[in-house]
């Protein structure tokens, strides 16, 4: 899967997490599992994304949350 389509993955279980009544952050070892991807390509996707402001994560990389500029970026570029 290339990356882009990754990080569009990505960011849809942030936004499925985000309209929890109470949303959490989402754990990375939780993300890479669902996407079935190693978690060295989990992490370079959440750099990537916190890079560009489209995503929160902590220091470690191990937890994150979608921004407001990654529910717009979100609904831009998904594929109906």
């Amino acid at each position: 899967m290339s990356l882009f389509a990754n990080q569009m993955q990505f960011l849809s279980i942030l936004a499925e997490n985000s309209r929890k009544p109470y949303p959490t952050v989402v754990d990375t070892k939780a993300i890479a599992a669902r996407l079935n991807i190693s978690l060295g390509k989990t992490r370079e996707i959440i750099r990537c994304l916190d890079y560009m402001g489209v995503i929160q994560s902590d220091l470690e990389g191990q937890r994150s949350l979608i921004t407001q500029k990654g529910m717009h970026w979100l609904e831009r570029y998904s594929v109906c």
